[in-house]
């Protein structure tokens, strides 16, 4: 009996998987997204628990997402049940930041359905490690009462990420994040299979713990609200659909973790 090969490795940019990946983002049974989908809720709804908490009644909010992609998250903002929160109707602007231009069309076209009332949403190109070549973005700087950021870190240096997210925060902001778990990390990166290719697409990746990022963010003024979140896969998850077939070998393993941190001070 033969023995079957594996599938060819293409490593490419992040900008490059991220537009190639695009058109099947969404539908390809990742189960990372899956993870992050069924945890994010929560910790969005935590988040805007605080602002309304801590905020002065009426205080007009913005909140910037790092990273929208195709919108999978910035529609959970805008449609139930967060646009039923009390916190909804102060939310006045949210900009969606991503690198890849595939993802932001279809992240518009997704987010034209929203049914009015609906904060004003407006699209930026955007990459971290070249902030300079997108002015535009400048005028985003220290305008978030809250960032909203899921996997994303796996692409960028520690240092990077939390200064952009600084740079992009009012004092007192929250950030909403969630990330590869470096247990999963260490055996798989973010990526898909081009069916055209039969070839596995990865991008850039960087493997980091739970500690790694805690003490990067905590050296430009972040602290972590509560306790971060991990989650792995289950038998349950499997049989039950929250992960679909593809989840089979990754029972047992911790693949997600998130958190939610506050802007206490800005670093030098």
């Amino acid at each position: 009996m033969a023995t079957p090969t594996s599938r060819p490795i293409q490593l490419v940019s992040t900008e490059e998987l991220y537009n190639r990946w695009a058109k099947v983002y969404d539908s390809d049974g990742n189960i990372l997204q899956a993870l992050d989908d069924l945890m994010i809720p929560s910790l969005l709804s935590k988040a805007f628990d605080l602002l309304f908490e801590y905020l002065p009644t009426g205080t007009p909010i913005t909140i910037t997402e790092l990273g929208a992609g195709t919108s999978r998250n910035t529609y959970k903002l805008v449609t139930p049940p967060l646009s039923a929160h009390a916190l909804y109707p102060a939310i006045i602007q949210i900009n969606a930041l991503d690198l890849s231009t595939s993802m932001l069309d279809i992240a518009q076209s997704r987010l034209s359905t929203v049914s009015s009332p609906a904060p004003n949403i407006d699209f930026y190109e955007f990459d971290a490690l070249s902030p300079g070549k997108f002015p535009e973005a400048e005028k985003l700087y220290g305008q978030a009462n809250m960032v909203l950021s899921t996997l994303v870190l796996e692409h960028l240096p520690l240092d990077i990420f939390f200064s952009t997210v600084q740079k992009l925060l009012k004092e007192s902001g929250l950030l909403v994040m969630s990330n590869f778990a470096a247990e999963m990390a260490r055996r798989s990166r973010a990526g898909f299979l081009d069916i055209s290719t039969n070839t596995k697409v990865q991008g850039e990746s960087y493997i980091y713990e739970i500690s790694e990022v805690v003490e990067a963010a905590e050296k430009v003024g972040f602290e972590v609200l509560g306790e971060v979140s991990r989650r792995g896969v289950s038998e349950h998850d499997v049989r039950e659909g929250v992960v679909g077939e593809r989840g089979v070998k990754w029972v047992g393993v911790e693949c997600w973790m998130g958190c939610v941190m506050r802007l206490r001070k800005r670093g030098v």
